[in-house]
């Protein structure tokens, strides 16, 4: 485990939070996501239902569906500006037209290798010809609500949303909320997201619109600005930027293992000294980001402090990032 200290030469009362239990009367949120909009649409399997195997060649599995030689080769050739068929991944599946009037002769062969990447080969009266087909993307606007049990993560599975949109949230708010310490049992959150899909199946998910998180008490609520096809931030709903001077957490998803306080028994030097700053634990390799701009003053090793960096936010702040693994390319003072 690598350990990140981030001490503040002047105090900050944002990272002296005094946690608090919830209340027992709190109504739990559903964790059932709230879909504005459906789209009905048939299983992949049904509308591809070929599949490339493991261990096997696109030439092989076509001569088992009575493709030719000539006919293997041709399309291939006829993609390969597009897309080289000899690579073809396992798993890609694909549809196969044949007509209904010359002996079951094949038209077209079309090939998904995402929902938005698809190659359409069709037989012309001079062999093969190739492209790529473009369809449309339809947004709708999907909520997801969740209650906090165990952790945010379980949270977003119970929820049945992609718990990476965890960490967007997390990023909504890292300016008001230090998740690293500060989610509690019966925390609430809730989203809506933008959902992009194509002919009605997910593709992928787009910005958050709308956020709130209830943390003990406090509601947090976050409003996505947007102007002229541009996000220009997220704001509170009196109209006030969510973004502040410092990140509430340098940063996500960790463990506290030693926090601010003005009387700590010292694990080295076996004597009550005072720890002003907060011990994070977590993976090697973990990102660590300023909670603030800066100016790099120091980066290098400082005898108990380890690998340290030092920066200057302003004429009153500053803080250092001690006991790291490495430093980042490019990282030196000023």
């Amino acid at each position: 485990m690598a350990l990140l200290t981030l001490a503040l030469a002047a105090p900050l009362s944002f990272y002296l939070v005094q946690q608090h239990l919830m209340k027992d009367d709190r109504t739990p949120a559903s964790s059932e996501p709230e879909i504005v909009a459906e789209i009905p649409q048939p299983p992949v399997e049904e509308r591809y239902p070929f599949v490339m195997p493991a261990k096997s060649t696109l030439s092989a599995e076509l001569s088992k569906l009575q493709f030719s030689s000539q006919d293997i080769h041709d399309l291939v050739q006829a993609a390969k500006p597009l897309k080289d068929l000899g690579r073809i991944a396992p798993g890609t599946r694909f549809q196969i037209h044949r007509s209904p009037h010359d002996e079951g002769a094949v038209e077209s062969i079309r090939f998904r290798f995402s929902p938005v990447d698809i190659l359409l080969l069709s037989r012309t009266a001079t062999g093969w010809s190739a492209e790529k087909v473009i369809k449309p993307i339809t947004t709708q606007i999907i909520t997801y609500r969740g209650n906090v049990q165990n952790s945010l993560w379980e949270s977003a599975v119970e929820a049945k949303m992609n718990p990476g949109l965890i960490a967007d949230l997390t990023e909504v708010f890292a300016w008001q909320v230090d998740f690293a310490r500060q989610v509690q049992v019966n925390d609430r959150w809730r989203i809506s997201v933008e959902q992009e899909l194509v002919n009605g199946e997910p593709v992928g998910l787009g910005t958050i619109l709308s956020a709130e998180y209830v943390n003990v008490d406090q509601v947090y609520t976050a409003i996505l600005f947007r102007k002229d096809g541009k996000n220009l931030g997220y704001f509170a709903p009196d109209g006030s930027s969510l973004k502040r001077m410092f990140l509430k957490s340098p940063i996500q998803y960790s463990r506290i293992s030693s926090r601010f306080q003005r009387n700590r028994f010292h694990p080295v030097l076996k004597t009550a000294r005072p720890h002003l700053g907060v011990d994070y634990a977590a993976p090697i390799g973990t990102p660590i980001r300023a909670v603030g701009d800066g100016v790099i003053e120091f980066a290098g090793w400082s005898g108990g402090g380890g690998n340290v960096i030092k920066l200057r936010h302003n004429s009153t702040y500053d803080t250092a990032y001690k006991h790291l693994s490495c430093f980042a390319p490019g990282i030196k003072r000023g």
